[in-house]
């Protein structure tokens, strides 16, 4: 008998230890869908924040840019969670923000061309040239570049896009884009320094130890940005190629010469860019804006000041996104300086200008109203950058009481209505 109570003994005790395996396990996957959760509500929380922004420009003292009581561990039942980005430029670079990433801050990688990605310090010509090659859509290699027979002649081969970028992490499969180039120091493209990021190389990633972060292609580019052809209070922008003369003579109080001039020169050749507005002089122009006394207070000189004020309420296309431009409120200085004509005074000057008291920028008009850049540098940059922004990244990172982590990484366009998830990517 004493045989059989030891067996009986044996698989009591064997059914409690599967029991208490089962119950880890469980309690294991009950933790990773709270985590889940819990990572979910940094998402929502950033979200809303989003739709609850009515300014008319984005900038740095916006909620969604840095608001640690929104999205620095917010606790909730079971866990917390925060939503965190890099730092702002000049700040700690060990110190996360507390807040999103403003993908309208970086270079649009579909949308520069070569003179723009050459400014990058990362590339080198032959990147560059790697780059255009892989999305335009035509097989003629460039110099240091590459088409489709390159890349089907790999040892694992594979289709060139010939067409626009769809995740950065395309960039990768580009001739020449290696992981230095693409990560840099940032080797888990946090855009924090970590300690691993600051040794002098003693572990990965090769670093140079300074106290600085250096961002590769990862952090300075973006394939998501894009500006909505709409004013600060949401109204398509007046076209100029399409709109009559009483509209150009009531909404921008144009006199009848100058609207004559307008309407004359679009049907010799069609306005390609705002600043081509400058050409167009109307009959029996006066040396000052006003005609006679009719016209009295009536617009009848097109110049670079009344270009400037009026920037915002006026465009050459039809298209209802306009790809590739910079936010001058959230863009760091490498980004600035990848801009035509600018210089490193300039991009500090307009650093600072947003910074003061005065800013943030309510209207590109205000970069040359305010002075901040020269006539030259104004004509050459007014429309490849913008003060409001539609694509945020949002990192949510979650912790239950019982210590299980999970992050969510998210891409949101607010622009679209309802607002849409571009990338989404969440740790198992």
């Amino acid at each position: 008998m004493l045989w059989v109570v030891t067996i009986a003994g044996l698989i009591l005790l064997g059914a409690k230890r599967a029991a208490r395996v089962n119950l880890a396990v469980a309690h294991g996957e009950l933790g990773r869908v709270q985590a889940h959760w819990l990572a979910r509500a940094g998402i929502e929380q950033a979200l809303a924040i989003l739709e609850d922004d009515g300014t008319a420009v984005d900038s740095m003292p916006d909620t969604w840019y840095d608001d640690p009581l929104s999205f620095e561990d917010v606790e909730l039942v079971g866990g917390s969670f925060s939503v965190t980005a890099p730092p702002a430029e000049g700040a700690d670079p060990r110190v996360p923000r507390c807040g999103l990433i403003d993908h309208a801050s970086r270079v649009d990688l579909n949308a520069a061309d070569e003179k723009q990605l050459s400014q990058l310090a990362e590339l080198t010509e032959s990147q560059v040239d790697a780059i255009l090659d892989w999305r335009d859509g035509d097989d003629q290699a460039r110099p240091g570049g590459a088409e489709g027979g390159f890349y089907q002649h790999l040892k694992f081969p594979y289709q060139i896009r010939n067409g626009p970028f769809r995740t950065l992490h395309e960039l990768l499969l580009v001739r020449g884009i290696d992981e230095p180039t693409f990560y840099a120091e940032d080797a888990n493209l946090n855009g924090i320094l970590d300690a691993n990021e600051d040794d002098q190389g003693k572990s990965p990633p090769e670093d140079d130890g300074d106290g600085q972060l250096k961002l590769g292609l990862a952090g300075l580019v973006t394939v998501y940005a894009y500006e909505l052809n709409k004013d600060a209070q949401g109204n398509d922008r007046l076209n100029l190629n399409s709109a009559d003369k009483a509209t150009l003579m009531k909404q921008l109080d144009f006199t009848d010469a100058l609207a004559d001039a307008v309407v004359k020169r679009r049907g010799q050749k069609k306005f390609q860019k705002l600043m081509d507005l400058l050409e167009v002089k109307a009959a029996g122009q006066q040396t000052g804006p006003r005609g006679g006394e009719k016209d009295a207070g009536k617009v009848n000189e097109i110049t670079l000041k009344w270009l400037a004020e009026h920037l915002d309420e006026i465009t050459v296309s039809d298209e209802k996104r306009l790809p590739g431009r910079i936010n001058v409120n959230t863009a760091g200085r490498e980004v600035l300086l990848t801009l035509p004509e600018m210089t490193k005074d300039t991009a500090e000057a307009i650093m600072a200008r947003r910074a003061a008291a005065a800013g943030p920028f309510r209207g590109v008009g205000e970069l040359f109203t305010s002075n901040t850049v020269s006539e030259s540098q104004f004509r050459a940059l007014a429309e490849r950058v913008t003060v409001r922004s539609n694509v945020f990244e949002i990192r949510s990172s979650a912790r239950t009481d019982w210590g299980i982590r999970q992050s969510i990484v998210a891409i949101v366009d607010r622009g679209a209505q309802p607002m849409a998830i571009l990338y989404w990517y969440q740790s198992e």
